[in-house]
């Protein structure tokens, strides 16, 4: 074990067992699965270490410490520090993510469990919509606008970009949003969520737009219209949206991994542009 996590994990701590978590690289954090003992108690939790400036650690720790008082399932802090590098120990919830279960390509995939699970996906998105935290705004409020697309000189995007622009709603209502809600920040356990996860980007945001960023089609999941069905089903029986709105955050979003995959994955471009202009 390297003395790498010493400068800000308490003494008392031993680590037997660390092993770097694949997150894939344009990520502003390393995360690690850790075993170890405290005070003479067995303890699993992961440890999460900024490697990219400005950090969200300190916004994540102060909503999950919030959480606790509602209803919604998240880890509970056990460590923080800041220093030369803000680390974030969180307590390991049983489970296994709702990627591994819908995506075919995965080992957990279940096809029976594909529908229901999302259904109570969609319903756990509206249950922290519904919360009534004030909160800074969200993280990464630039993705409610154009980052770039209008630049290219590719009229795939051009369409698109003047598509939105004729059409921006002129009402943004504002939740409570996790502002990366996705299949890889749910953890299911005996058919109900156990613990939602990575809220560095959480604060007051957009609503359809973070209920189109769940409804993102991927190439092998989420891109049947009875999955899309079962999410919103399950977002309907606890709140509402606008139907408008909503259809312009996902051109928009679709949009943007567009965008961000035009060099390193251009079958995705293909695919998300192809989705977007399904969609208008």
């Amino acid at each position: 074990m390297k003395r790498m996590f010493d400068f800000t994990l308490p003494k008392e701590l031993k680590v037997s067992f660390a092993e770097k978590v694949d997150i894939g690289e344009k990520t502003t954090n390393d995360v690690y699965f850790c075993k170890g003992e405290f005070r003479r108690h067995p303890v699993d939790f992961y440890l999460k270490v900024n490697k990219n400036p400005p950090s969200g650690l300190t916004n994540e720790r102060n909503v999950l410490e919030a959480l606790t008082s509602t209803s919604i399932p998240a880890p509970r802090v056990l460590w923080y520090g800041g220093g030369e590098k803000e680390m974030l120990a969180l307590e390991a919830i049983k489970g296994f993510l709702l990627w591994d279960c819908i995506d075919p390509k995965r080992k957990g995939y279940d096809r029976q469990k594909v529908l229901p699970y999302l259904n109570t996906y969609g319903g756990s998105l509206a249950e922290l919509h519904n919360l009534p935290l004030k909160w800074a705004p969200q993280k990464r409020p630039r993705l409610y606008h154009l980052i770039g697309e209008q630049d290219l000189n590719d009229n795939r995007f051009a369409s698109l970009v003047s598509w939105l622009r004729n059409n921006e709603p002129s009402q943004k209502t504002k939740v409570f949003v996790h502002g990366d809600y996705n299949t890889a920040s749910v953890i299911f356990d005996h058919d109900e969520i156990s613990g939602i996860i990575d809220w560095e980007f959480a604060g007051s945001g957009w609503k359809e737009y973070d209920l189109a960023w769940i409804l993102r089609a991927r190439l092998d999941f989420l891109n049947t219209d009875a999955e899309r069905r079962a999410i919103l089903d399950g977002y309907r029986q606890l709140s509402t949206y606008d139907e408008e709105t909503l259809r312009w955050c996902e051109v928009l979003n679709y949009l943007h991994f567009a965008y961000w995959d035009r060099n390193d994955y251009p079958l995705y471009t293909k695919f998300a542009i192809q989705k977007a202009r399904a969609i208008i």
